[in-house]
């Protein structure tokens, strides 16, 4: 699936989250839940670009930004 370019404004939260390593819920497209603290953005060429999520137990995972359907943090 070809990656679809967020809005800006939602770009800048994502960025204000990782800057302050926020614990964030994420609902994506295809309604699986990820919790966890955000740590980075990444551009991956061809691939898009992704929200590197923290798990205290399982490490990190990669969620592609135009997959994201709700966002909050705690």
């Amino acid at each position: 699936m070809t990656y679809q370019p967020i809005k800006c404004s939602d770009y800048d939260q994502y960025e204000l989250f990782c800057m302050h390593f926020a614990m964030v819920k994420i609902i994506t497209t295809d309604n699986t839940l990820v919790v966890g603290n955000a740590k980075n953005l990444l551009n991956l060429k061809g691939e898009g670009e992704f929200l590197l999520i923290e798990h205290q137990e399982k490490g990190e995972q990669r969620v592609r930004l135009d997959h994201i359907k709700a966002i909050s943090y705690f």
